[in-house]
């Protein structure tokens, strides 16, 4: 019986083999493509006030018009406005008057007025962020002085 045993084994271990490497047929399955997300309001924003910045240092006009064409667009969208307070409406009329301001400079060909409103129109951003974040999450509350525990000195 001996003999038998071998050539069984060795059967029984040529199957498995077979059976491991034939037994897959198919890949596993692939994770489904992530759809990419559509560019926030916020992200358009920075790529459009990069164009122009761009744009002012390349001295190119064209770019300058188009970056404020897309800002304004940007400004028109519903998802622009987050808080509804008077303040916020007076920061959102001086965006958008440092825009015209931007435009009519690009249209004049004048790259210092351009400039001057570009600076404006990043003040005008800057400070309206300050603005939105406090509205948002209220004043930061007062900073109370560190108390550190020392091991040892209590």
């Amino acid at each position: 019986m001996k003999p038998l045993i071998r050539p069984t084994a060795w059967a029984v271990v040529l199957a498995a083999v077979l059976l491991a490497g034939f037994g897959r047929t198919e890949d596993p399955p692939k994770k489904p493509a992530e759809v990419p997300k559509a560019p926030t309001v916020m992200q358009r924003k920075l790529t459009h006030a990069q164009r122009i910045l761009e744009g002012l240092a390349l001295n190119d006009f064209n770019k300058i018009k188009k970056g404020a064409d897309e800002l304004t667009l940007c400004a028109e969208e519903a998802s622009w406005r987050v808080v509804d307070t008077p303040k916020y409406a007076l920061f959102s009329n001086d965006f958008l008057r440092n825009l015209d301001g931007l435009k009519k400079a690009a249209k004049a060909k004048n790259i210092d007025a351009a400039a001057l409103a570009y600076v404006d129109m990043t003040l005008t951003c800057v400070k309206c962020h300050q603005y939105v974040r406090d509205e948002k999450m209220g004043a930061a509350p007062e900073l109370m002085p560190l108390r550190l525990n020392r091991v040892g000195t209590e």
